[in-house]
């Protein structure tokens, strides 16, 4: 079997959260989220909320931005992301390979996190609301398809207005505008590093 075909980190990611998503309904589900899903305003307004212990509960906050990646509110919500994850992440992952997929998987989740949280505490007015789910980084994912020439990463976008729709409908939170912005950026990233790549290469060549 070549290690390079076998979607090594994708497996793993959705392992991981499927192992995390039965801690959490096995466990205390609400103290967990509550623990370690982010919370916009303890950065976005730190100066003013944290007082003599803002060096701790920043980096506590900082923490958040990774942990919140895996960690779901219920089935429906990791079924989803995993199904969406495992639709394209295999063909994502072949295509750029395990390190750029990682990187682009995390920075993705990082950048939705704060872009949500942006919008949440400055425009919204509900920075204090957890913030959790793989989605943001999903999307990331489906940057990476895009770039590589597959269609079918733009249904994510269609998917995304459709939830959104019903979210609304149904006083559900989902940040949107983070999931296609991030998607945008991880074209970007995905674009960069393979420009990136291909610098490296030529040098070598020319060497």
């Amino acid at each position: 079997m070549q290690t390079k075909n076998y979607p090594i980190a994708t497996i793993s990611i959705i392992v991981l959260n499927g192992i995390i998503a039965v801690g959490l309904m096995s466990g205390e589900q609400t103290q967990i989220i509550r623990n370690y899903g982010f919370i916009p305003d303890h950065i976005f307004y730190a100066g003013q909320n944290l007082s003599s212990e803002g060096q701790s509960l920043s980096v506590d906050s900082l923490t958040r931005l990774f942990t919140s990646m895996f960690i779901h509110a219920n089935f429906i919500h990791i079924a989803f992301n995993l199904f969406a994850l495992a639709y394209l992440g295999v063909y994502a992952e072949r295509a750029i390979g395990i390190t750029r997929y990682v990187l682009v998987y995390v920075t993705s989740g990082i950048l939705a996190a704060l872009f949500h949280g942006a919008i949440a505490s400055y425009i919204l007015h509900n920075g204090n609301v957890v913030l959790i789910g793989a989605s943001g980084a999903i999307s990331g994912i489906f940057g990476i398809a895009a770039v590589a020439g597959n269609r079918s990463a733009y249904y994510w976008l269609f998917l995304q207005v459709i939830f959104a729709v019903i979210g609304s409908v149904n006083a559900l939170p989902i940040a949107f505008t983070a999931h296609v912005g991030v998607l945008i950026a991880g074209v970007v990233m995905t674009k960069v590093l393979v420009s990136l790549e291909r610098a490296k290469r030529k040098s070598s060549y020319s060497l």
